[in-house]
């Protein structure tokens, strides 16, 4: 509900006057200024980046995928954008990932399928896995596992069941599914990078559940469950001091660490983040990602919007604290996807403007 001045409250401030004071702060936050390298405009006015993976190498490929159901690889070369493929999908794209083996193949599903292209080929895609039966459940998310030999999808909510489907990648063929863990969509499924067999999953009816893949049957492969009293939106598998942890965000912009427990070990909370970025208004701050660096930290990309200006910020979860990094002050656009390689610092974003934008995040740089 829109406010104007006439039916507001003395108490209450105009989305105008928010925007225009919405920073605690007289002056700029004095923070590190990351590097901006370069952008690229995808698509007509209207075209969102919304889903973005890229090979591990510094000249990478990266395939996006957007909200005109496409998707297109780039080239990434001594700091430039090279355009290489466009391919169509004939379906909401769901989302994108680079093949683990071989940076010539990526995955684009979709609602309907996960189709394996490969850019030497263009023309045709190199296979399709998909149930192949006409009442198909809807496919919400997918992941391919690190060794390339398994593929897992996560279903909407399919006449009153959510599934999980598992794939050989190998024969293309339907292993099975777990249907009795979520009671809502599926929105992420993640295999864990130390044990191909260890995968969880995420749903709108708030529980991460983790499974042992090996396990034909669902009540013997669920190794654990939590619940995170509010909606999945994004999961993160990361490694500190030997041990796997969990990053989850919610679709209300909480973050919260797990490893085992009824209780998060970390939550931080949309009020959190807006009083770690000194803005005001909750409304207009929001979680775009989280990434983990090698020291197995917890990397927090955050944006908040303010009048004709789109802030983006990183922080960092180390222990039991947040704390605001630095800055990405080129940044035009609402983000809603991002990649981060590691071992060369960069890091990906994807937005609202259409607008590819490549960064270095090394703070020495």
């Amino acid at each position: 509900m829109s406010c104007t001045p006439e039916n507001l409250d003395k108490n209450e401030v105009s989305s105008l006057e928010e925007y225009e004071n919405d920073s605690t702060d007289t002056e700029e936050i004095p923070i590190v200024n990351y590097r901006f390298l370069t952008e690229k405009k995808i698509g007509g006015e209207e075209t969102y980046i919304l889903h973005i993976a890229a090979t591990p190498d510094a000249d990478c490929n990266i395939v996006i995928g957007t909200s005109d159901d496409v998707c297109e690889i780039y080239r990434l070369g001594e700091n430039q954008l090279a355009k290489i493929e466009t391919f169509e999908s004939n379906d909401t794209i769901t989302g994108v990932q680079t093949c683990p083996n071989n940076n010539n193949l990526f995955y684009c599903g979709s609602t309907k399928s996960i189709k394996l292209w490969d850019i030497r080929t263009p023309q045709k895609f190199t296979l399709e896995i998909s149930e192949g039966i006409e009442d198909a459940k809807p496919l919400a998310c997918f992941e391919v596992s690190p060794n390339n030999r398994l593929l897992t999808a996560g279903s909407e909510l399919h006449q009153g069941e959510a599934f999980m489907l598992f794939w050989d990648i190998r024969n293309v063929r339907l292993m099975g599914a777990y249907w009795q863990s979520h009671s809502d969509t599926i929105t992420q499924v993640k295999f864990s990078n130390n044990d191909v067999n260890t995968i969880m999953s995420g749903s709108v009816d708030g529980l991460i559940n983790v499974f042992d893949a090996k396990c034909t049957n669902e009540d013997d492969a669920l190794l654990d469950s939590f619940n995170t009293g509010s909606s999945v939106e994004q999961l993160l598998w990361y490694e500190r001091q030997g041990k796997n942890w969990i990053s989850c965000i919610t679709h209300t912009s909480d973050i919260q660490l797990w490893a085992t427990g009824i209780e998060p070990y970390v939550h931080f909370r949309r009020s959190d983040i807006t009083k770690a970025m000194k803005r005001k208004s909750e409304a207009h701050c929001y979680i775009v990602s989280s990434h983990s660096n090698k020291l197995g930290d917890v990397l927090v990309l955050t944006g908040a919007h303010s009048k004709n200006k789109e802030y983006l910020s990183l922080m960092n979860i180390s222990t039991k604290e947040l704390v605001y990094l630095g800055n990405l002050i080129e940044n035009k656009q609402r983000v809603r996807c991002s990649f981060y390689n590691p071992n060369h610092n960069l890091l990906l974003t994807g937005g609202e403007l259409g607008l590819l934008n490549v960064w270095n995040i090394n703070p020495k740089s």
